[in-house]
């Protein structure tokens, strides 16, 4: 069962990988880096609460993680999506709940 599931940690981790790391593997994970690393800076100032970090995240970065989605399909480490739509949500709960994670770190410096 993990096995079915370790895609999908492979592509939380690499939504918010080091940007080092995210130039490497392509313009779609950068672009995406980026855009949450946006997002999370602009809260962070904002002081606002993490609850709207998810939500914040998924609109502001709907884009990118669709591209960064379609690279993992076409690359294979997404190989059991069969299109961007059939798994959209589960990518984008993923972000947002990284995202959160990437925020409570941000602000408790």
């Amino acid at each position: 069962m993990l096995h079915a599931f370790l895609p999908w940690l492979l592509l939380a981790g690499a939504l918010l990988a080091s940007p080092a790391v995210l130039a490497q593997s392509g313009g779609a994970r950068s672009s995406m880096e980026q855009c949450v690393d946006r997002v999370l800076a602009r809260l962070a100032r904002a002081k606002a609460p993490e609850r709207e970090v998810g939500r914040a995240v998924i609109s502001g970065c709907d884009g990118p993680l669709r591209a960064t989605l379609a690279e993992a399909i076409k690359s294979g480490e997404a190989s059991m999506c069969a299109s961007i739509e059939s798994c959209i949500d589960i990518a984008r709960k993923r972000a947002g709940d990284e995202a959160k994670e990437a925020y409570r770190a941000r602000v408790s410096r």
